[in-house]
């Protein structure tokens, strides 16, 4: 854990037990590693350069599809089987460009300097990016990045994952493809990756509200306000009658919460507990973490860093008849979220029930406002 970030306690005692923080699962992998190693700020000797944490962040976060972001990390690596690779792997002898015959093919000539790929760039208005005197294919990479809108970007690694299956294409299937053409297909399928992302915002908002419907029981919405500076966070949970309606919300202040993470996990707490006050027999709590979701849903031992807290929320499921834990988009709960961020800004806890909704929520002689 990082200094000033404390360990989630469990309200019910039971066995500690060891997590790597790295990954939600509290299980060690590689990957996780190497992303701590990106955020660390104790020993200059394992930091990693800005311009690649600049690079890769730009990169992951393009939202490319994953053969087309997958083929640009290979490139910036020179992780291609380019035919100057293969000779080094003694797996070849002839190194020439199989689309030009000019030059030695390695990932300089493929995505810089052959004809083909010269015309791609032209014809795509990104001629500006092979007019650079870099010459080490790694800063001219980076340099590209940084100096490109993320729209260019997109175009850039389109481009280049279509340089690159063409030459596949040409060697194994013998069909050569123009610049012109190559062109072509990169803006159709930038074209339809903007018409799939339309599409998916214009589903998400025929969905919204959702959790509106009549269920089977109450329906408790969670979401939380974290403030990374302070390790304080805010609970926002709302619960909905079974006609839908707005029925009571409820806001609950934290202080050293280590992550957004267990912020997150601390406001489904919340929400069961609310849950357990009201006397609710059945319910459905929603929050739009998904990985909360899965581990309150699951029956086995949590083991990441907010296991404690996991595990207060699976033995409170015996409190109720029916309880049930289901995802829902951030549009469709931004209630808990907008009183969440709130009470953070505000420093202050809320308790509201709405008197007109569902009498058969509250028995008779319970409460309507926060105890004393």
């Amino acid at each position: 854990m990082t200094v000033g970030s404390p360990i989630p306690l469990a309200e019910i005692p039971h066995e500690d037990f060891q997590v790597w923080k790295g990954e939600l699962s509290g299980d060690f992998s590689v990957r996780s590693a190497y992303k701590l190693l990106q955020e660390s700020s104790f020993d200059p000797n394992f930091l990693i350069q800005a311009d690649i944490k600049d690079f890769y962040n730009k990169l992951w976060n393009l939202q490319l599809p994953s053969k087309i972001a997958i083929t640009i990390w290979r490139i910036s690596w020179s992780y291609l089987p380019t035919l100057v690779n293969l000779k080094y792997k003694r797996v070849t002898r002839n190194v020439a460009c199989p689309r030009c015959g000019r030059e030695k093919e390695d990932i300089t000539h493929i995505f810089r300097q052959c004809p083909v790929t010269v015309e791609v760039w032209h014809l795509s208005d990104l001629s500006w990016i092979i007019d650079s005197t870099i010459q080490g294919f790694w800063e001219w990479l980076t340099w590209v990045f940084k100096m490109s809108t993320t729209e260019q970007c997109k175009r850039i690694c389109c481009g280049m994952w279509f340089l690159w299956r063409s030459g596949n294409i040409l060697i194994h299937e013998r069909k050569s493809e123009t610049g012109r053409e190559l062109s072509h297909k990169v803006k159709q399928y930038i074209a339809e990756l903007e018409g799939l992302e339309e599409r998916k915002s214009t589903s998400n908002m025929n969905c919204s509200h959702c959790h509106r419907e009549p269920l089977n029981g109450v329906t408790i919405t969670f979401d939380t306000a974290f403030n990374k500076r302070t390790f304080k966070s805010a609970s926002g949970v709302v619960v909905w009658g079974r006609s839908g309606r707005l029925s009571a919300t409820k806001t609950v202040l934290h202080t050293n919460v280590p992550s957004l993470f267990a912020a997150e996990a601390l406001a489904g707490l919340q929400a069961t507990r609310l849950g357990i006050t009201m006397n609710l027999p059945s319910v459905t709590v929603m929050g739009d973490s998904r990985t909360i979701i899965k581990k309150c849903q699951s029956i086995e031992k949590d083991k990441s860093v907010i296991g404690a807290i996991i595990h207060d929320i699976q033995s409170k499921k015996i409190c109720f008849q029916n309880i049930r834990f289901k995802f829902i988009n951030r549009t469709d709960n931004l209630l808990a979220h907008k009183i969440a961020r709130e009470a953070l800004k505000k420093e202050e806890e809320t308790y509201l029930v709405l008197v007109n909704e569902d009498s058969s929520l509250y028995p008779e002689g319970h409460w309507r406002r926060e105890p004393d």
